[in-house]
């Protein structure tokens, strides 16, 4: 803690006394929040502070780089003022880089009376930190987090440990699982969360749990406040998915379908397309796929498709480049004389949930597409168009296998 005294001046006046002030200002740096472990980085120096003295208006009076280079007495002319005193490391997002803040009350100097200040720093950071179970660290070949808000990323990885210090701004979290299939290859689980209002002098620990055998992560964020001992956000690509809420009928629909390709076979060629028309993200794990009632497929991956996004579900890996891709495999086939195309919430592929949306693409007014997807106008985007033929057509853009279509892009417009 430090003490100075500033004292107050005025302009000489004819009088023959000279009125003073003095102000003491204590600089205390105080941690209010219960560690979540002994990790926690210490406080920077007091002395190595910036010091900020502000008339009540907000106008700079003086700045001292750090508060060990303030004389011992500083003069201020009579009136109302505040300080402002923090650390010099305001980074966006950083590891082991607490930022503290702190500013007084408005105080007043007056000739003659002495009064103190204090100005009382606090972490002006949000705590993250990531711990990973038993479990992922035996499961699971390679695991890491992404910890994102809109000005700094920090990537926690499997042996990372350290607290990550962020500006107060919402956070978006992704966990990457890789884990061995039985015949040796690579397979990745995908889950995304968010602390959408997280709280300045607040540390959040996420603890990540899964199981490979019941297809099951869970994310729990701990706050390390008093009143709020416990906020648990969870997050499982099981069946209790909370990210698998119901999908209304109409928010997901179908808009382009490449059932008969030229320059690959139907059974490596065929894909569809999905757009998520709703106004929040929706995850795809556990949605069924249909064609009539002798095709189905169950989304296995968890994948979380944003508010107005397009999504490429596909045969094969080699049925098209797009990135944002699911491989449903041999379950689905897209027959060339036309066949209802249906996507169900979850439920089991005899028995699926509640339609999401179906489009009869044989059906009267349809377009003939060999070589080409047909894609719905994206002027007709709504449950209602995209069962109308007319609201479709034949794509004219060529993509990576040669063929015509877009897929997991806007789609041609229809003439």
């Amino acid at each position: 803690m430090m003490t100075i005294t500033l004292i107050s001046c005025q302009q000489e006046e004819p009088s023959p006394v000279k009125t003073t002030g003095s102000l003491h200002i204590d600089i205390g740096l105080h941690i209010s929040i219960n560690e979540v472990s002994s990790a926690l980085k210490s406080a920077q120096q007091t002395e190595d502070f910036r010091v900020i003295i502000y008339t009540a208006e907000g106008t700079e009076v003086l700045t001292f780089e750090s508060a060990s280079e303030m004389p011992d007495t500083i003069e201020l002319a009579i009136g109302n003022y505040y300080v402002e005193a923090h650390s010099d490391n305001n980074l966006p997002a950083a590891f082991e880089n607490p930022y503290y803040y702190g500013e007084s009350d408005l105080f007043a100097i007056n000739g003659n009376v002495q009064q103190t200040v204090l100005v009382n720093c606090t972490l002006a950071n949000t705590i993250v930190s990531v711990v990973y179970s038993e479990n992922i660290r035996n499961s699971f070949t390679d695991y890491q987090t992404t910890v994102s808000s809109a000005l700094g990323t920090l990537l926690f990885s499997k042996d990372e440990t350290r607290m990550g210090y962020f500006q107060t701004l919402p956070l978006d979290i992704l966990v990457e699982l890789t884990y061995l299939n039985p015949d040796g290859s690579e397979s990745m689980k995908t889950l995304n969360s968010s602390i959408p209002d997280p709280v300045a002098n607040r540390h959040y620990e996420i603890d990540v749990d899964a199981s490979i055998d019941e297809g099951m992560v869970t994310l729990q964020i701990l706050l390390d406040e008093t009143e709020v001992v416990v906020e648990v956000v969870e997050v499982t690509d099981g069946t209790d998915n909370p990210l698998n809420s119901p999908v209304g009928y109409g928010e997901i629909l179908i808009t382009e379908i490449m059932y008969d390709p030229s320059a690959l076979p139907d059974t490596e060629g065929e894909w569809f397309e999905i757009y998520n028309r709703s106004d929040q993200a929706v995850n795809l794990q556990n949605l069924i796929l249909g064609r009539d009632d002798s095709n189905r497929h169950t989304i296995e991956d968890s994948i979380e498709l944003a508010p107005g996004s397009y999504f490429v579900l596909m045969r094969t890996d080699a049925a098209t480049d797009a990135v944002n891709s699911y491989v449903y495999g041999p379950d689905i086939s897209l027959t060339n004389s036309g066949a209802v195309l249906a996507i169900y919430n979850e439920g089991t592929e005899t028995d699926p949930g509640a339609l999401i949306f179906s489009v009869d693409y044989g059906g009267a007014d349809f377009p003939g597409g060999s070589g080409a997807s047909i894609s719905l106008d994206p002027d007709m985007i709504s449950a209602v168009d995209a069962i109308v033929g007319t609201s479709w057509c034949t794509s004219a853009s060529v993509y990576s296998t040669g063929d015509y279509g877009t897929p997991g892009m806007v789609n041609d417009a229809c003439q």
